[in-house]
């Protein structure tokens, strides 16, 4: 039982976490602190809620428009800035950021776990050199595109095969599946690695096994008018800095809008808030900024993603989640599981014989 309850600080401090502007601030002082009787029928009804939210999705699909600022740090930034740009060599730069803009398309199959994805960038990144703050667009470029095919089974990535010098011919690689979510909104129903009405009840359960006055984790809650938003906090035994604080909101059907993690010295590991829109009745993420620090506070990562044309539970076409659906002729399928490789002939994938090693 104690490893349950373990748990939830783990998949907690370990999650990525997105960040917000107005939603939700985790300073507010209109949070007052729930009666633990009342603790375990809210948590139910959370998860319930939830639940019932995100199983009226049958089908999924829409367009994310993502802006993103990565730093690189270390050797890597000087030989990075100096080999894409116009930069002049520089060797005591440490730190560079990227800015790129990529488009996203998506298509999910919700009742049969199957998520299609088409990103493209169609704009040169930008790389910034903070100690001059001059941009420099990076001048070795092509337009870019990513095909990516997940189902319960496994994940095919589908890329150039030689990127970025040839975009006409393409290599596909199968894998067994992993769950990272990327560019899947899914997972912006989640905590760490499990959906908001499995772990709220996982949560429940560690307060009830501590007991509320032994347990890492404070529950508050603010009413203002028929709005309700519930504020949960999870520390670490004996430490006054939480771990995370996880902000569910009545305007987003209890949805997460804010969820922020700490390191354990107490500075900002990562942040996201996300803003719910309301379609034919059911609650979807339309909009959600996301921030990770390094331990020296300096900025990881940074998106900022909007979803346009979204649609919900019209029909999608097997053949989008068909790997000869998206491959040419001559375009060839690495199958990492069985260790065969195949290439597309006639729409058929035939086996390519292995080479001797003799």
């Amino acid at each position: 039982m104690a490893e349950n309850t373990k748990g939830i600080l783990v998949i907690l401090s370990v999650a990525i976490i997105w960040s917000p502007n107005a939603l939700a601030q985790p300073n507010d002082t209109n949070y007052r602190i729930m009666d633990p009787n009342d603790i375990p029928d809210v948590l139910s009804m959370l998860a319930s809620v939830t639940q019932a939210n995100f199983e009226k999705i049958k089908a999924w699909r829409g367009r994310i428009t993502n802006k993103s600022i990565i730093t690189i740090r270390g050797e890597q930034a000087a030989e990075l800035l100096t080999e894409y740009t116009d930069a002049e060599p520089n060797e005591s730069l440490d730190e560079i950021q990227g800015l790129s803009n990529v488009k996203i398309e998506f298509k999910i199959d919700v009742e049969n776990n199957r998520f299609f994805s088409f990103m493209e960038c169609t704009e040169p990144p930008v790389y910034l050199d903070p100690q001059s703050n001059t941009a420099y667009p990076s001048l070795r470029w092509v337009p870019v595109e990513q095909i990516q095919i997940v189902t319960f089974e496994h994940q095919i990535t589908i890329n150039p095969l030689n990127w970025p010098k040839d975009t006409l011919s393409r290599i596909a690689q199968k894998e067994r599946f992993r769950p990272t979510y990327r560019n899947d909104p899914r997972e912006l129903f989640y905590i760490g690695e499990k959906t908001l009405w499995l772990w709220l009840p996982q949560l429940d359960q560690a307060l009830q096994i501590l007991g509320i006055e032994k347990s890492s984790a404070v529950i508050k809650k603010k009413s203002i008018g028929d709005d309700i938003t519930y504020r949960i906090e999870v520390s670490e035994a004996s430490k006054d800095n939480p771990l995370s604080i996880i902000i569910l909101s009545s305007e987003a059907g209890f949805n997460r809008t804010f969820f922020e993690n700490w390191y354990r010295d107490g500075s900002l590991m990562s942040k996201i808030t996300t803003e719910f829109v309301n379609l034919q009745g059911v609650f979807l993420p339309g909009k959600w900024e996301m921030e990770i620090y390094y331990p020296d506070g300096g900025l990881m990562r940074q998106e900022d993603c909007t979803i346009e044309h979204q649609q919900i539970n019209i029909s999608i076409p097997d053949s989008t989640f068909s790997v000869q659906n998206h491959l040419r002729e001559g375009d060839k399928l690495r199958d990492m599981i069985a260790n065969k490789e195949f290439e597309c002939n006639d729409g058929k994938l035939i086996e390519v014989p292995q080479k001797s090693k003799d």
